[in-house]
């Protein structure tokens, strides 16, 4: 006979098993909802730049980006017309004053300093000549000067003799041959003057000849001078101690007089020139210091010189090093430079975002604790550094937030990171 089975009903809790993995999925959902939402976009947290807000001192400084300059540049320039024949330094080269740099040249140059020569050869010899032939004709007219003193004392002596025989009443001399007497004292004395009146005249004519003769012989003189400093400025020369800034010479080159032929720098006397952004450079003063960085050492300096001019949207600011140059700087280093604007004490501030200007209202995305959402906040900036910025309104320390370009998302209130 058949047996009856009454069924085993099962416990409540094993028929509704899955009750509370609904309840957990519903949850879930629930709670994913409420915190994503109004998330309108996502972005690879790879491809953000986060930092925090911390709180400090800020120190504000603008950053350049230039090359190191010699204050004093001394051009070198070719004194003499040539062909460039050697070259003798290149450009990073040390020298000293006399150090030749470059040697020229010149045929026709040398030719005109071996017939310098020879004209000056010659003008001396017919200096000489004539002098000699100048002596002579005065030694000839001081001979007849002195025959005429001579004659004169002679006729003198004569008529003295004779005066004394006519005062004493003799008639030893007549009258007539006494008057001849007188007469040829008196000739021979207007011989003597006229003799001597001619040394005079012939010593002042020799003065004067010899004079012109020796100014067109210092002219020959200072023309060979002048040649032989051509000749000589054929080597060019340093004429201070520094740097060979450039040498773009080439060998067989034809060089005129007045020429730059290289420029040298004084490595002692160095100056910062870097460029500035035209909207950064309005708060440089004068005196401002400034830290030079070579990048193997850190320079001392200060503001000296702001270019009015604005090249590119960029300004030229000098600054002028202090102290002692480490040996690794030269003309034309690069170099990067931070210029010291203020330094703000017991403040908020965040690495700078980009686009973030000071004394500013933007807005920024701030991440939740989580670091998963960001959400769009508003703040105020203030003092802006090159690196850094302060924050003076809608930041709390510790807020994170996003620094990096936030064009892509920059149309959402919030995001998701991933």
């Amino acid at each position: 006979m058949d047996i009856v089975k009454t069924p085993v009903k099962k416990a409540l809790h094993r028929r509704f098993w899955y009750l509370p993995a609904l309840v957990l999925v519903l949850l879930a959902t629930w709670w994913l909802a409420v915190k994503y939402r109004d998330v309108t976009f996502l972005v690879a947290r790879d491809s953000l730049l986060i930092d925090s807000v911390v709180a400090g001192d800020l120190s504000v400084t603008v950053r350049g980006y230039g090359q190191l300059v010699a204050q004093d540049v001394y051009w070198i320039g070719a004194e003499s017309d040539g062909t460039v024949a050697r070259i003798l330094t290149r450009p990073g080269d040390h020298v000293q004053p006399g150090d030749v740099l470059v040697e020229l040249v010149n045929p026709m140059l040398l030719q005109s300093l071996k017939d310098a020569e020879l004209e000056m050869e010659a003008r001396r010899a017919d200096l000489r000549a004539n002098q000699v032939l100048r002596e002579s004709q005065l030694l000839d007219l001081q001979t007849e000067a002195a025959n005429a003193e001579i004659d004169h004392q002679t006729a003198k002596m004569d008529l003295d003799a004779k005066s004394e025989l006519v005062a004493q009443g003799l008639a030893i001399v007549s009258r007539l041959e006494y008057e001849q007497t007188q007469l040829a004292v008196q000739k021979y004395l207007q011989r003597w003057q006229m003799q001597e009146q001619r040394i005079v005249k012939s010593e002042e004519s020799m003065l004067a000849t010899q004079a012109a003769e020796q100014a067109r012989l210092s002219q020959t003189e200072n023309e060979l001078v002048k040649i032989r400093d051509q000749v000589a400025n054929l080597n060019i020369r340093a004429n201070v101690a520094g740097i060979v800034q450039e040498m773009e010479l080439e060998l067989g080159q034809q060089i005129a007089r007045g020429d730059n032929v290289t420029r040298i720098a004084r490595p002692d006397r160095l100056v910062a020139e870097v460029q500035i952004q035209e909207l950064q450079v309005n708060d440089i003063q004068l005196g401002m210091s400034a830290t030079v960085d070579t990048r193997s050492s850190e320079i001392a300096g200060v503001v000296s010189r702001i270019d009015p001019a604005v090249v590119d949207g960029s300004v030229l600011v000098e600054i002028a090093l202090q102290g002692r140059l480490p040996s690794e700087v030269r003309p034309d280093l690069n170099i990067e430079a931070n210029v010291h604007v203020a330094h703000v004490a017991d403040t908020l501030s965040v690495r700078r975002p980009v686009f973030a200007r000071s004394q500013t209202d933007a807005t920024v995305y701030r991440l939740n604790s989580g670091g998963d959402i960001a959400e769009r906040v508003s703040l105020r900036y203030g003092e802006a550094s090159t690196n850094y910025i302060e924050i003076l309104a809608g930041l709390a320390v510790g807020d994170r937030i996003i620094v990096s370009d936030p064009s892509s998302f920059g149309t959402h209130e919030r995001i998701l990171i991933r």
